[in-house]
């Protein structure tokens, strides 16, 4: 079979799926428990993307390192989401739902007769 249809490495993919990661994470950008996450996955595999296409070269670096950016600005939205000062936000005083019960009843004086 000859060798025409293979390809040395999937570096491409390394690359796209470092990208998607990123845009991935900015728009859970909400959702910082999401997003931390897969923003670093994201960062890793540009890293690893862009050590192997510096090897071969080519158009693979281009989206390694778009891949990274996109995952490092994703990073950065998402831990500023998640450790935004709350100190600005008027206090919640929410009511308990459960009130402590007394240790007397209350009854009622009776009623006077005419």
């Amino acid at each position: 079979m000859p060798d025409t249809f293979r390809t040395r490495t999937p570096l491409p993919a390394i690359g796209m799926s470092s990208l998607v990661l990123g845009v991935i994470a900015l728009v859970l950008g909400f959702l910082p428990i999401l997003g931390i996450p897969l923003s670093l996955c994201g960062i890793v595999l540009g890293v690893i993307g862009t050590v192997a296409a510096r090897s071969i070269g080519g158009t693979y670096l281009r989206w390694a390192l778009a891949g990274v950016a996109t995952s490092s600005l994703a990073l950065v939205v998402n831990l500023a989401i998640a450790y935004a000062p709350s100190g600005y936000l008027p206090e919640q005083n929410v009511p308990s739902n459960w009130q402590p019960t007394p240790d007397r009843p209350y009854v009622s004086p009776p009623a006077s007769q005419p």
